[in-house]
């Protein structure tokens, strides 16, 4: 890529952060050199909605299943189904709908990659302190809590920062004064800048260029240890939802993910690996369950009524639900459990055999499934359509004491236009004006009937 195309020649570079970070070299030698090794945190960090007195446990994966395979003609993604043995996590208790966070590691080339176009490869195992610099000014600097007191560079890649998140023009800009090219340093600085954005839309926003690809990009930029620990977004625990009920097996736990086949996600990455692994040795992840929240089937839930509304790969905390009440013995009960969900082929569809095999049996009172690529023009294509279609029964349902609607999905758009569909039903059945709806629904928010389970 030429980067002059993207460098502008008049611009004002966004301030880099004045830096308050540096890394020290010990003599000590106190790191756990293990590949799949917790870092060695002295004082346990916290971790984003753990639940009380659970910390990040080491898990074995027992099995894993192809749910779904890519099919690049409709864009559908790789789907599996890990099963976890959660033995290490002692006498969990869960509800169908809770959520286990797995903590993910950056790809090991990856990693080695950047230690060697950094002159880091002699020190990468080395131990070292990350500290305040002396005669820090800012008053509200401190080292990030994530880091390790003891800790080495290939650690902080490896298990610290996310080396691909997205650079934001202050990190740019503190690059660029790293850099001793002068076509290099305008290139980043002018990223950097006002004038700039339309090319940091296009190659950081769209083409998603990160750190390496960067560095790549500059080859005189020589950017410190300690400048990229201040500037590297955190790298976080992913959470999913947990798929199964706790009455199949009190000692085991499904998960469900999907990889893109391009530019994957650094969990998915990280799963796919274990996978390899798992043909010939043990894999192991490290996991937390996390904080319960109002998704989730209680006991008092699970025999009043449920509306269920999914895409894609939002059905797994559904398929726990329903397991559940399979297994409870609510089946037989008066309660009514209605199910909406939509994938892009049948083929892509998780589980279909059990959902129609629920259908059957009568744990499921209603299901409805549409198809985005069907072939025909005259079926519902997305779940919207399906509750409209259903507007009159689903709005009686809704309206009466005992039922939740649950909506699982991207929150970006799908769970906005579920949103809307719902409001236009509760607005066209119950004869209401838009504001009234608007208000409609926000009740049944605050009633706890309407609940949603959003990523972005």
């Amino acid at each position: 890529m030429d980067i002059s195309a993207f460098t502008q020649t008049k611009y004002v570079a966004a301030k880099p952060l004045e830096s308050n970070l540096e890394v020290v070299f010990t003599a000590i030698n106190e790191v756990n050199s293990e590949p799949c090794a917790q870092p060695g945190y002295d004082e346990t960090p916290k971790f984003p909605f753990a639940r009380d007195k659970y910390t990040p446990t080491v898990v074995s994966i027992v099995d894993a299943k192809e749910l779904v395979s890519a099919d690049a003609a409709t864009e559908t993604k790789r789907v599996v189904e890990l099963t976890l043995d959660s033995s290490p996590l002692g006498e969990l208790s869960y509800d169908p709908g809770d959520t286990l966070a797995v903590l993910p590691c950056n790809d090991s080339q990856v990693v080695a990659r950047l230690l060697q176009r950094l002159n880091l490869n002699e020190q990468a195992d080395d131990t070292c302190q990350v500290r305040l610099v002396p005669n820090c000014t800012k008053k509200t600097a401190k080292v990030p809590t994530y880091i390790p007191r003891l800790t080495n560079p290939r650690e902080i890649f490896a298990f610290c920062v996310n080396l691909h998140g997205v650079p934001q023009k202050q990190f740019l800009s503190a690059l660029a004064s790293c850099t001793s090219d002068n076509k290099e340093h305008a290139f980043l600085a002018s990223l950097s800048a006002k004038q700039g954005a339309a090319h940091y839309q296009t190659l950081i926003l769209e083409r998603g260029l990160d750190l390496l690809q960067l560095l790549e990009l500059c080859g005189s930029c020589m950017p410190t240890l300690a400048l990229l620990v201040e500037h590297l977004p955190r790298l976080l625990p992913r959470p999913y939802s947990i798929a199964n009920s706790p009455l199949e097996c009190s000692k085991q736990i499904r998960i469900i993910y999907s990889i893109l086949t391009e530019k994957p996600g650094v969990t998915t990455s990280m799963l796919e690996t274990k996978l390899l692994l798992l043909k010939e040795h043990q894999a192991k992840l490290f996991v937390y369950p996390r904080t319960q929240n109002s998704f989730r089937l209680t006991a008092d839930e699970l025999a009043g009524n449920q509306i269920l509304i999914a895409v894609g790969t939002a059905l797994a905390p559904f398929l726990g639900f329903l397991a559940h009440k399979q297994l409870s013995g609510e089946s037989t009960s008066s309660g009514q459990t209605w199910l909406y969900v939509g994938a892009k082929t049948p083929q892509a569809l998780l589980k279909q055999q059990q959902l129609l095999d629920w259908e059957a049996t009568s744990v499921l009172q209603r299901l409805r499934i549409c198809y985005s690529r069907a072939s025909n023009d005259d079926e519902p294509k997305y779940v919207q359509e399906l509750l409209d279609k259903d507007a009159e029964q689903l709005v009686e349902l809704l309206q009466q004491p005992t039922t939740v609607m649950y909506i699982c999905a991207d929150g970006a758009k799908i769970s906005k236009s579920i949103e809307a569909a719902v409001r236009s039903c509760l607005q066209r059945i119950l004869q209401l004006d838009e504001k009234a709806a608007l208000e409609h629904l926000k009740e049944l928010r605050t009633q706890g009937k309407y609940r949603e389970d959003v990523w972005l």
